[in-house]
This record gives C-alpha cells, structure tokens and sequence, in this order.
C-alpha cells in the first residue's frame, strides 16, 4: 500500500486558508496513492479555543470527505468536533467511498487547556482498509504503551498498522523521535507518525519529524525538519507477516488487561 504523510505547516484558527493551501499541495499528489495522513487537528492548529470547533457536517470534514472520493484515496487526520454539548479531538478515518470510522483521542496533553476542554475518548479503534488492519491513535497517546498496545490471540495481531496524528512541539522532539520507534518495534507494526510543522500563535515551533517506520523501527521514509512537505513509502504486508512468522515475539507478550 502506497502511504502519502503530509508534514503541514498549519496555520492556527485559519480553516479556509489551510484548505485552500493543502487543495494546491493535493494538486500534485501521486496518483497510485492509497491512503493520505495528516497531522493532528490540521485544519485549526492544536487549538482549545472552541470558537474554531465544528459540527460533524462542518466544512472540514466534508472537505476530507470530498478529497477522498475525488482521490479515491483512504484519508485520515484530527479535527476539533463539538458534540453532544461537549468537545473532542476526533481522529477520522475516511474511505474512498466518503464513508468515514472515527476514534476519539484518549490521553490529553496535561500541560495545555486540553484536559479542561476536550472529553477524551474511551474506546479504541481499528479500523480495516485494503486488508490492512489500523489503529488509530493520536498525538500524546504516543506516551502510553499499554493504550498503544497491540494484541495477540489465535494467531493474530489486532493491528497491522499504528496512525499517530499529531502536534508535537520542538521542545519534546527526542521524545517525539524516540517513542515512534519504540512503538514500532514493541507492536510488530508498520507506525505512521506525522506532526506539523511552523510556529503557532503562542510562538511555540514544531519541527515535524514525520516518518514512516517499519516493524522493526526502521525508518522507511523521512521528512524534512521545517519543511511543509509530502513524502511517500510503499509497505508490504508479505513482509509483516513473514517477519512475524519467523520472530513470533507476541507468544511471549506479557498478559495484560486495560481497565
């Protein structure tokens, strides 16, 4: 499967303005491309003024929606969504029929407003898209093994790949860089990790350091640092399953149970 990640250099508040700006990047997007990933709330900015949220018939999704069809393309990526008189940070996952699945970030960044605006989620989600199995993750959520935790019954994994949306400051970088690898290797999947890039209104900058690793932590394909780019790499499924039949590692994961 052919993965496009988009390191965006998002412009905060400004939905209109980034649409418009990723419309003229998507112009030009391979056309053998299968699924396209964004960074965390990519139309906004990591934004907990909620004037900027939106519905789900908001224009953000209907945009997403409208790409995916027109590309014919998996898209998926964060947006603020108001609900149910609440607020969360919805990561969707959009076929290329326009249907969409969805899961809602979970772990909320103590040191921002995060937790005193957004309800976090309480489910986890995998999706199935081509015969690949995704879970679905978002930003801080990184930090948490045992939420990230793949899962091994009967001879099969839950997840194949693991999709990290997110808005990861500079400051945290090696963290960032670090734990991507960790998850790659400690799950046996593929990990898509994207992250913007810019400086957002609270002059806090972000270096991106999107990449596309393999189960073994091996970085398929690599971003620039600053750059507002897409890259791509292909993944083979063969490959996951042959390396996971030769170094069966999950009969030996420790047990464990998520209350």
């Amino acid at each position: 499967m052919k993965i496009a990640i988009f390191q965006a250099n998002t412009v905060d508040n400004q939905i209109d303005a980034n649409l418009k700006r990723y419309d003229s990047f998507l112009e030009n997007l391979d056309k053998d491309t299968e699924l396209l990933v964004f960074p965390e709330m990519f139309t906004t900015g990591f934004t907990m003024n909620t004037l900027h949220s939106e519905t789900m018939q908001g224009k953000s999704l209907q945009w997403i929606k409208a790409k995916a069809i027109d590309k014919q393309i998996a898209i998926a990526g964060t947006l603020l969504i108001e609900e149910d008189n609440k607020f969360v940070n919805r990561h969707f996952f959009v076929f290329p029929n326009g249907e969409f699945e969805y899961y809602d970030k979970k772990h909320l960044f103590c040191l921002s407003k995060e937790p005193r605006v957004i309800t976090p989620g309480k489910n986890k989600k995998i999706v199935n898209y081509k015969g690949w199995k995704i879970a679905l993750f978002t930003c801080y959520d990184i930090r948490f093994p045992a939420w990230c935790r793949n899962a091994y019954n009967n001879e099969e994994y839950d997840y194949d790949i693991a999709i990290f949306s997110a808005s990861w400051d500079s400051a945290r970088n090696h963290a960032w860089t670090s734990l991507y690898v960790a998850r790659a290797i400690e799950n046996v999947s593929y990990v898509i990790a994207v992250n913007r890039v810019g400086i957002d209104n609270f002059n806090i900058k972000y270096f991106g350091s999107s990449t596309i690793l393999n189960y073994k932590g091996e970085k398929l394909v690599d971003t620039k640092q600053n750059k507002e780019e897409i890259v791509y790499s292909t993944i083979d499924r063969n490959l996951l399953y042959s390396f996971r039949n030769s170094f069966p590692v999950a009969k030996d994961w420790d047990k464990i149970s998520l209350i």
